[in-house]
C-alpha cells in the first residue's frame, strides 16, 4: 500500500514535466553548487554535507530541475533559506522547484530565457486524489483514502509554515488555478504557469537579475507549455 501511494504522489508531482534521464547529479564548483535532475532527499543531503563541510564558500545553487514530491522542495527550500544561498536558473525550474527553491531565495540570477514554472503546491492536489482514488478496486479505496488525507494534512501545514517562514505569498502556487486560466489548465500542452518578474516581486519573490537582459518567456517545447498569470494587473 505505502508503495502505492508513493507512486501516486511522485505521479502527481512528476507527470507533467520533461522526462529527464539518469541519476539527479549535484556538484562543486568553485563558490557554487551545481544541482541538475529530479529534488531527491539524497540530492538534498549532498547539498547540505557540502555546506557543511566547510571546504569552500558556497554563494551560489545552479538548479536545473523539472520538481519532484513538495516535501523534497520545501526541504531544498529550507536549505536555500537557511543558508541564504543565492538562486541561479539558466533553463528550468519546475513545479515544486519553482514553488519553494526559486520563491526560498533572497537573490536570484537568471538567464533572458530561463523558465520558472509553477503548478500547484498542496492546495493544488485534491483532483488528483480523488481522481486516483476512484481508480481503485472498492476494498482498497478507504484506506487509501485515510492515508492519503493524512499525508495531505502534514503537507498542508508545512506549506502554510513554510512559506511564512520565507515570507512569500502563498498563493504564488494557486493563482494559475482559477477559473479565470481555466481555458488554459484544460488544454494539455500547457502544463502550468509563470509570472513576469514584477508579478514574482509582488508575490514577495524579488530581486531577480536577468543575463543579457530583458527576460523573455520561451515555451520548452510545444507540449511543454506554461501560460502568464497576472498579479495585481500585472
Amino acid at each position: 500500500m505505502f508503495k502505492l501511494l508513493w507512486s501516486f504522489i511522485l505521479i502527481v508531482s512528476l507527470s507533467f514535466v520533461p522526462a529527464q534521464g539518469g541519476e539527479t547529479t549535484v556538484d562543486l564548483n568553485e563558490n557554487t553548487v551545481i544541482y541538475h535532475g529530479k529534488l531527491s532527499p539524497s540530492a538534498n543531503q549532498k547539498l547540505l554535507s557540502i555546506l557543511k563541510s566547510g571546504k569552500s564558500k558556497v554563494e551560489w545553487l545552479s538548479i536545473t530541475s523539472e520538481g519532484g514530491e513538495i516535501n523534497h522542495g520545501m526541504d531544498l527550500g529550507d536549505i536555500v533559506h537557511d543558508y541564504d544561498l543565492k538562486l541561479e536558473v539558466n533553463e528550468y525550474c519546475l513545479s515544486s522547484c519553482a514553488n519553494y527553491v526559486f520563491s526560498a531565495a533572497n537573490h536570484h540570477r537568471i538567464s533572458n530565457h530561463a523558465v520558472i514554472g509553477f503548478h500547484g503546491g498542496t492546495t493544488g492536489m485534491e483532483k488528483e486524489i480523488s481522481s486516483f482514488i476512484d481508480t481503485l478496486p472498492e476494498e482498497e479505496r478507504e484506506l487509501t483514502k485515510q492515508n492519503l488525507e493524512k499525508y495531505m494534512k502534514s503537507a498542508v501545514i508545512r506549506e502554510r509554515n513554510f512559506f511564512e517562514k520565507i515570507g512569500v505569498d502563498q498563493r504564488i502556487t494557486t493563482l494559475g488555478q482559477s477559473s479565470e486560466y481555466k481555458k488554459f489548465a484544460e488544454k494539455e500542452d500547457f502544463i502550468g504557469w509563470y509570472y513576469s518578474l514584477e508579478g514574482l516581486a509582488t508575490l514577495g519573490v524579488s530581486n531577480i537579475d536577468v543575463v543579457n537582459p530583458p527576460w523573455s518567456y520561451q515555451h520548452l517545447s510545444e507540449k511543454t507549455k506554461f501560460f502568464k498569470v497576472r498579479v495585481g494587473g500585472i
